[in-house]
C-alpha cells in the first residue's frame, strides 16, 4: 500500500450558482436540480505517492477516472532501460489510501514502451461494472490494450488487445468515456496511409456481452488527418464528441474544431441543433458541425492561425461549452502563442470568445486544457507558463465565470519548475477532480475543487502572470516591473524596462549606446525590502564566442538609509548568470559598469536584474 502525500491548500474556491442551464436549440434538456449555496469550500491538492517518467503528459488523453468514490490515475512511470517507460495505474479509495500497479508483460513483469512525448500516453476508463479499461502507447501501432480481470484492482490488468476491432489498422490519441448504460467508448484515429486518410472511430464496450464493437467511423478525409480531442457523455446517455483536423499525414497546428453528438438509443448521429448527420463526416462538415472555421486565410495548412486541442463540457443533456486553443499569430514556436477560447451555441449559431489573449501578457499557456460545468457556472482549467531567466515556471490557472459574467482567473497550487499537464473532470458528486503532472520533476498530483458556496474571489490574470514572472529560481523577485533608469539606450526596443520585465530572451534586453564607456542601471523597488539575493542575467544568445557578449567588470550596489553601499564587485566575468549574496536593507539597486563586454560592440547587454528578498 502507498501511503498519500498531502499538499497545501489552493486559492479559495470561486463557488457556484446552480440555476439550470437554456435549452438548446432542438435538443431536449434534463438539468440537475438546484442545489442551495453552503459554506465556501476549498480546493485541495494531494500529491500522488508514486514517481511519473520524463514523458508523462495528459494533453490529449483521458489518464483519469472515478468510480464508487475511488479515483484512478494511469501515468507512465521511468523504466530501467532509457528512453522507455512502463504504464502503471494507482487508484486512491474514499479514505486516502493509494494503491499501484503496472501493466504487465507476457513473463509477468512491467511492460515497457518507447518514450513519446507527443504521443504514447494512457487513457483509462471503468465500465458500470468497475472493471478498468486502459489504452496506452499508440503512435500508428496495433492496439495497446489492457483490462482488468477484478474489477476497480489496479493489479490485476492483462493485456487483451485481440478483443477489439479493426486489429490490422494503426491507432493514435485514445480518447474514453463511461456510458450511462455503464458501456465503455473509445474514440481513436486510425491510420489508412495506403488511401493517405487518418479517420476517427468510436468503438463500444458492452458489459452485457462482455465485447468491442467498432460504432462508427465518425469522419474521413482524403489527404486529412483527424485527431481526437474528448468525449462527454450527458444525462440522457448521448455521447458528445469533439475533433480537429489537419492535413495527412501529420501536424501540430490544427484546424476546423468540431463537434458531432451520438445517440446510442437509435443509433443517430446529429449536430448542435439535433438535425441528423450522416456519418463519415467530411472535413469542414458545415457551420452547425464546426464551431472554430478557417479565420482570415487560414488554410488546412496554416500554421499562423490553427487550433490545438480542446475540452468540452456537458451539463444536464445538452453541450455547455468548449475551451480550446487558437493561435492568432504566429509566434516562432509549435506550441506558444495560443490563445485560450470558449465556444457554446446560441441556439442559432456558435458564439466564440477569447478567454484569454496571449498578445495581451508576457506569459503563455501551454498545450493543456481542461472545462467543467455546473450550473451556470463554467471553469476552465489551463497552464500559464513563463520561459524566464529562472528556467521554465508554470501554473495551473482557473478561470471562472457564472452565466455571461466576466471571467475570473484563479491560481490552482504553486509555481512548478518546468512545463504542467493536466486533465479535469466532474465527478459525480459535483466536485472538479483534476489530474495534474509536472514531469519535469516526476510529479503527479491529484487536485480536487468542490462546487459549491457563494461566488468567490477570482482576480484578474495579470496578478496570476506577475506572479510567476516574480518566481523565478531561488525567490520571489521583487523587481519586477520595477521603476528603471539607466545612462544610456542602443536603440528603440532596448529600454531599461526591458531589464525587469521578467523575460530572459535576445529581445528583451536593456543595450547600452555605443560610446557609453560607463553605463549604469538603477531599478528603484516598491519599498524598502531585506534582500538575499541580486541576480544578474547579461548577454547573448548568437554571441560568436560564447561569454563575450556578458557583463565583464561591474559592481552592485544597493541604496540603504545611509546612502549607496558596494555589495559585490566582478571582475573578469565570463557567465551569463551572475547571483551576488547580499545582506543588506535597501530600496534601489544599481549595476556600475566598468567594461561591458568582451566583444567588438562593447555595450552592456542585460537580459535581467532580480532582487530576491529574505523570508
Amino acid at each position: 500500500m502507498l501511503r498519500p502525500v498531502i499538499l497545501a491548500a489552493a486559492a479559495a474556491l470561486l463557488a457556484a450558482s446552480l440555476a439550470p442551464l437554456p435549452a438548446a436549440a432542438a435538443a431536449p434538456t434534463t438539468a440537475p436540480a438546484v442545489v442551495a449555496p453552503t459554506a465556501i469550500a476549498d480546493p485541495s491538492v494531494e500529491q500522488v505517492p508514486v514517481t511519473v517518467d520524463s514523458s508523462n503528459q495528459s494533453g490529449w488523453w483521458r489518464p483519469l477516472d472515478s468510480f464508487g468514490g475511488t479515483s484512478y490515475f494511469a501515468y507512465n512511470a521511468p523504466a530501467s532501460t532509457a528512453g522507455r517507460h512502463e504504464v502503471h495505474i494507482a487508484s486512491r479509495a474514499e479514505d486516502g489510501t493509494w494503491r499501484d500497479g503496472c501493466l504487465p508483460d507476457a513473463f509477468g513483469t512491467c511492460v515497457t514502451y518507447v518514450d513519446d512525448v507527443g504521443h504514447n500516453q494512457p487513457s483509462i476508463v471503468l465500465d458500470g461494472e468497475g472493471v478498468i479499461h486502459a489504452f496506452v502507447s499508440m503512435h500508428g501501432d496495433r492496439w495497446r490494450y489492457y483490462r482488468a480481470t477484478r474489477p476497480g484492482d489496479v493489479t490485476s490488468l492483462a493485456e487483451a488487445s485481440s478483443t477489439l476491432p479493426d486489429a490490422g489498422l494503426g491507432f493514435t490519441y485514445p480518447v474514453t468515456a463511461r456510458g450511462k448504460d455503464g458501456s465503455a467508448y473509445v474514440m481513436v484515429r486510425a491510420h489508412r496511409d495506403a488511401a493517405a486518410v487518418r479517420d476517427g472511430r468510436l468503438y463500444r464496450f458492452d458489459t452485457a456481452t462482455h465485447a468491442w464493437s467498432r460504432v462508427a467511423v465518425i469522419a474521413s478525409g482524403t489527404n486529412s488527418s483527424f485527431y481526437p480531442d474528448d468525449l462527454q457523455v450527458d444525462a440522457a446517455g448521448r455521447v458528445h464528441v469533439l475533433w480537429e483536423w489537419g492535413p495527412w499525414p501529420a501536424t501540430t497546428h490544427r484546424h476546423l474544431g468540431s463537434y458531432a453528438v451520438f445517440a446510442p438509443a437509435d443509433g443517430s448521429w446529429r449536430d448542435v441543433t439535433g438535425a441528423a448527420l450522416t456519418v463519415p463526416l467530411a472535413p469542414g462538415a458545415g457551420n452547425t458541425v464546426v464551431y472554430q472555421p478557417y479565420e482570415d486565410g487560414e488554410t488546412i495548412t496554416s500554421t499562423s492561425r490553427a487550433v490545438q486541442t480542446a475540452k468540452l463540457a456537458v451539463y444536464g443533456d445538452q453541450l455547455a461549452g468548449i475551451a480550446y486553443r487558437y493561435l492568432t499569430a504566429r509566434s516562432g514556436s509549435t506550441f506558444t502563442g495560443f490563445d485560450v477560447r470558449y465556444a457554446s451555441w446560441d441556439g442559432a449559431a456558435w458564439k466564440r470568445e477569447t478567454v484569454l489573449a496571449r498578445a495581451d501578457h508576457a506569459v503563455d499557456n501551454s498545450a493543456t486544457i481542461g472545462i467543467t460545468r455546473a450550473g451556470a457556472v463554467t471553469r476552465i482549467y489551463f497552464v500559464a507558463e513563463a520561459g524566464g531567466c529562472g528556467g521554465v515556471r508554470s501554473q495551473v490557472v482557473r478561470a471562472e465565470r457564472s452565466g455571461t459574467e466576466p471571467w475570473t482567473f484563479s491560481a490552482l497550487g504553486d509555481v512548478r519548475r518546468g512545463l504542467q499537464r493536466l486533465r479535469a473532470e466532474r465527478s459525480v458528486n459535483g466536485t472538479d477532480l483534476l489530474y495534474v503532472t509536472a514531469p519535469v520533476i516526476g510529479a503527479l498530483w491529484r487536485a480536487t475543487v468542490p462546487r459549491g458556496g457563494e461566488p468567490g474571489a477570482g482576480g484578474p490574470f495579470s496578478e496570476i502572470a506577475d506572479r510567476l514572472l516574480a518566481s523565478g529560481a531561488g525567490g520571489l523577485n521583487v523587481a519586477l516591473n520595477a521603476s528603471v533608469t539607466v545612462s544610456s539606450v542602443l536603440r528603440a526596443g532596448t529600454e531599461g524596462g526591458k531589464a525587469v520585465d521578467g523575460l530572459c530572451s535576445d529581445d528583451s534586453r536593456w543595450i547600452s549606446a555605443e560610446g557609453d564607456t560607463a553605463p549604469t542601471i538603477t531599478v528603484r523597488l516598491a519599498r524598502e525590502y531585506p534582500i538575499s539575493e541580486i541576480r544578474v542575467h547579461s548577454g547573448y544568445t548568437k554571441a560568436p564566442v560564447p561569454g563575450t557578449d556578458v557583463l565583464r567588470d561591474f559592481a552592485v550596489e544597493a541604496h540603504t538609509a545611509s546612502g549607496w553601499r558596494q555589495v559585490a564587485a566582478i571582475t573578469g566575468n565570463t557567465a551569463g548568470t551572475v547571483r551576488v549574496p547580499a545582506s543588506v536593507t535597501a530600496d534601489q539597486v544599481r549595476l556600475s559598469i566598468s567594461d561591458p563586454s568582451g566583444n567588438a560592440l562593447d555595450v552592456a547587454r542585460v537580459y535581467e536584474i532580480e532582487v530576491v528578498p529574505r523570508g
